[in-house]
């Protein structure tokens, strides 16, 4: 693991959300439908009572919980803790860094040949919600109210970058961007599988990496998994460290 993009990972994260108690980093939807916690530092005695009431929390809300994991989160035993609390771990992801200052060659030649993918306007997000559809994803209209919020209310924060093929859109991914701490990340990228390994989606990537230049950033970071993880590092992104969502399932609420 690299130390400095540690320590500037754990800047983002902690920047990324509302304090609270614990300490803890808790990041809320626009919308109020979804509740993350995304960074913590508790004590290995107060974890089983805090994780209690950010689930407890969240159900009263309504809102669907996740508590984000990373690799070298402390205390060690916190991975345990979630699972004893009855979260539910989903797929580990590598973590991903890029710094946009110091650009591969490689990189920068294919910026220069590759078409932009289209940034999409709100009203275009029933474009990503299709290839979403046809991807085989679930909550796509949820996903679409909760962004299309996002633009609307703090259109700097997000965008989405679309491939048409045809006129029809086939890949998009989402780019976020925190400018005062000079970071961006991708996310939700996504291609409809007839158009699959024909290099859209690093089309997407590429467009997205020259959006993230253009708003200022300095680094880009992006959750992968490993057939994206391939892509992304061939395209010079370095392995940080790797990080687990842990979901609450709906029959903890009656808990």
């Amino acid at each position: 693991m690299s130390e400095p993009l540690l320590t500037t990972l754990d800047s983002i994260r902690r920047r990324s959300g509302t304090p609270a108690p614990g300490p803890i980093i808790r990041e809320i939807s626009p919308d109020g439908s979804q509740v993350r916690i995304v960074y913590s530092a508790c004590s290995d005695t107060a974890l089983p009572a805090i994780i209690r009431r950010e689930v407890s929390r969240a159900f009263d809300m309504g809102a669907d919980f996740e508590w984000k994991l990373y690799g070298h989160d402390q205390p060690p035993r916190l991975h345990t803790a979630l699972l004893q609390a009855g979260l539910i771990a989903e797929d580990r992801e590598t973590v991903l860094a890029l710094d946009l200052r110091q650009l591969p060659e490689t990189v920068e030649s294919a910026m220069k040949v590759t078409s932009p993918a289209v940034r999409a306007s709100v009203a275009q997000l029933a474009d990503y919600a299709q290839i979403s559809l046809q991807s085989g994803r679930s909550g796509v209209d949820a996903e679409r109210s909760r962004l299309a919020t996002t633009m609307t209310d703090d259109p700097d924060s997000l965008q989405v970058h679309i491939v048409y093929v045809n006129g029809s859109p086939v890949s998009a991914g989402r780019l976020l961007l925190d400018q005062p701490s000079a970071a961006a990340e991708l996310a939700g990228g996504r291609t409809v599988p007839a158009h699959r390994r024909r290099g859209h989606f690093t089309t997407t990537v590429l467009s997205r990496i020259a959006a993230a230049i253009e708003a200022g950033a300095e680094t880009l970071w992006v959750d992968a998994l490993p057939t994206s993880a391939l892509v992304l590092t061939k395209l010079g992104f370095t392995p940080v460290t790797w990080t687990q969502p842990y979901v609450a399932d709906s029959a903890i609420e009656s808990e």
